[in-house]
């Protein structure tokens, strides 16, 4: 079999920093002494959470860096979140689709995963309050700036009636903004914050930005005091090393960030461009065959013929050399098993050209089994 072509996301090998320079900048801040080792490995880095809170208020999150925890990424301060606040049993709202690796945790974790309905503009409003009432869920879980697999935006009446809801059920929402920071013009109002309701903000320096590097934070806002020692009893997310936080202090500066970012924009909008114009090409025959332009993010959501499971088109594409996220893992209940999720980003365009052949290639087997 020739190289595989991953589509299924997960951490690229390389970033547009290398490894090589990352280690470079690293070796600069590997002599601390003692005291100052300690002093950071326990209360973690200020500089870094200092400008974390920075740039989560940014979204409007939350400045103050007493409340931002730092973490080897996006679902690893999910986690710790989830292991501070949930019991086997718990029920947490999510929404239909939403990210495979939240519903893989809360199931891990005992917990009860339960869609909501809605649509392209959010989770509805009443079914959000029917669910809130019937199950007393003890989290809500959302990603409302740029949904996972869809790659939507909430509208702002949605993110509202989300915030008023969870505020009055006194439901703490755990809103996953890892993609955020790939959205051009983040600064603006936050109806979570405006509704007073508490959450916590789960951010991530993106794929493909430092390689080798996972840094994630949980930020949080609203949250009581009481609360806050519950989550914070077992101590924190597990860290990332010291000298990889103090070179993240500078490469979070706005000076420093702001061009990688603006980068890696440009760069996930050329490869999805090009994966969708090839899509068109190659798979217009198909008039059941369809796909969902992101509106932002990483991710291309695709559905498939009637009948044709994801799944069993991933043993089949795997033979040919192709994988992706087959679509039933996105759903809580119920799953819609005629969908899949692409991730063509982190390919070159090559790449993603032979991966489109590969396929169709794959749906022409598939549907010449079903006749």
């Amino acid at each position: 079999m020739s190289r595989i072509i991953n589509w299924m996301g997960g951490w690229p090998k390389d970033g547009l920093i290398g490894a090589g320079e990352w280690e470079e900048r690293t070796e600069r801040f590997a002599e601390r002494n003692k005291q100052e080792e300690a002093d950071e490995q326990a209360q973690g880095l200020g500089a870094l959470r200092e400008r974390i809170a920075e740039e989560a208020a940014r979204s409007a999150a939350e400045g103050d860096p007493s409340r931002v925890f730092i973490a080897q990424g996006a679902d690893a301060a999910i986690e710790w979140l989830a292991r501070s606040l949930l019991r086997v049993q718990d029920v947490v709202l999510v929404e239909r689709p939403t990210s495979r690796s939240a519903l893989q945790l809360f199931n891990r974790l005992g917990a009860i995963p339960v869609s909501v309905p809605g649509d392209q503009d959010g989770m509805d409003p009443e079914a959000l309050s029917h669910a809130l009432k019937q199950y007393r869920p003890k989290l809500v879980y959302a990603a409302v700036a740029c949904t996972d697999p869809e790659g939507r935006g909430w509208s702002g009446e949605r993110r509202l009636a989300l915030a008023e809801r969870c505020r009055d059920a006194g439901v703490m929402l755990l809103r996953d903004d890892r993609q955020a920071l790939l959205l051009p013009g983040r600064r603006g109002t936050d109806p979570e914050a405006e509704a007073g309701a508490a959450f916590c903000s789960v951010g991530e320096l993106p794929p493909g930005l430092v390689a080798d590097l996972r840094l994630g934070w949980l930020a949080c806002r609203g949250i009581g005091d009481e609360r806050l020692r519950m989550l914070t009893s077992r101590g924190g997310p597990a860290q990332v090393a010291l000298r990889d936080q103090r070179a993240a202090a500078d490469l979070v500066l706005p000076e420093t960030l702001e061009p990688l970012l603006a980068t890696q924009r440009f760069v996930c909008r050329a490869r999805i461009g090009l994966l969708l114009e090839q899509l068109k090409l190659k798979l217009n025959k198909w008039p059941s065959l369809s796909w969902t332009e992101p509106q932002e993010g990483m991710h291309v959501w695709v559905s498939l013929p009637e009948g044709l499971d994801g799944d069993v088109l991933l043993r089949a594409a795997w033979l040919h050399g192709l994988l992706f996220q087959p679509g039933s893992a996105f759903y809580a209940d119920e799953p819609d098993r005629c969908k899949l999720r692409i991730t063509a980003v982190h390919t070159e365009e090559k790449q993603i050209r032979t991966g489109v052949k590969l396929f169709e290639a794959s749906v022409n087997e598939m549907l010449a089994r079903l006749g």
